[in-house]
């Protein structure tokens, strides 16, 4: 696996350096510098020691020092804002508790999650930061250290408060949007990984909140929906089992009539007698 040296992207007084790139894949490699990946144009996919994490704009990836990183895209446009070890604590870096609380996220954060994914005027916002970021550091105008300085600072607070709106409650919104979209198309057999890249989560820390926020795991509900529907429509129609299978997104009666009873504790034909 190639490493990227310290030595090969800052010059001998920098700690800080931002870079803007288009271009399509990176091969799986190392750094020996803090990394923040900024998507601003197109989707990709970022590996991160062998987690994938799906981004679009206003997606930001955090990759720590000796982490693995790969990223898999048709062409998409990203700042890469990278960060040397001897910034943190510099006289540049303002060590206050917000500051000190993101960096503690993104080092010690056990769920493995290494991505914030920016909404709504936000997008624009952090966009906005980087961009100013980045001609800061390029053009190198009298006192450029100190305003990149106080703009760096402006996008760890955006990032940190994101990461604790989504620990309080934004978690829940957004698990009651994707619950919304699978009451609507639980019917075409939605598979978790799909949902996870309509929504831009990791698969299995998706996996793990969806389960906390339900109390079953992702097929388990979907098969809860379609079998609630099932039972309805025993209630109220005299369609045949088989259509109804057909209809809630059972590809054949035999899993259908598994699933049913496994839920319900009968079958079917003989929930429909009982009515």
């Amino acid at each position: 696996m190639r490493v990227l040296y310290k030595k090969d992207y800052f010059k001998t007084d920098e700690d800080l350096v931002v870079q803007h790139l288009i271009n399509g894949p990176s091969p799986r490699h190392m750094h020996e510098f803090f990394e923040f990946a900024v998507i601003t144009k197109g989707e990709a996919e970022h590996i991160v020691d062998g987690k994938s994490y799906r981004t679009r704009p206003g997606s930001v990836v955090f990759i720590n020092f000796g982490q693995s990183h790969e990223i898999k895209t048709d062409g998409c446009e990203y700042y890469n804002i990278l960060i040397s070890p001897g910034y943190i604590g510099s006289e540049l870096y303002r060590e206050t508790e917000a500051v000190k609380d993101l960096f503690s996220f993104v080092y010690e954060r056990g769920d493995g999650d290494q991505c914030v994914n920016f909404s709504g005027a936000d997008v624009t916002k952090i966009t906005t930061l980087i961009s100013e970021l980045y001609r800061e550091v390029t053009e190198k105008k009298e006192m450029y250290r100190e305003a990149s300085g106080n703009l760096l600072h402006l996008i760890l607070i955006m990032l940190l408060r994101e990461v604790k709106t989504d620990r309080r409650g934004n978690t829940s919104e957004k698990m009651n949007e994707i619950i919304a979209w699978l009451k609507e198309h639980y019917t075409e057999n939605p598979t978790l990984s799909e949902v996870c890249k309509k929504f831009y989560y990791n698969d299995s820390y998706f996996s793990r909140m969806f389960k906390r926020f339900t109390g079953e795991g992702f097929n388990a509900y979907v098969n809860s929906l379609k079998v609630s529907e099932a039972v309805e429509l025993l209630e109220s129609t005299d369609l045949s089992a088989e259509e109804i299978a057909g209809m809630v997104g059972y590809a054949d009666v035999k899993t259908f009539y598994a699933r049913f009873k496994k839920s319900t504790g009968t079958t079917p034909g003989a929930f429909r007698r009982k009515r």
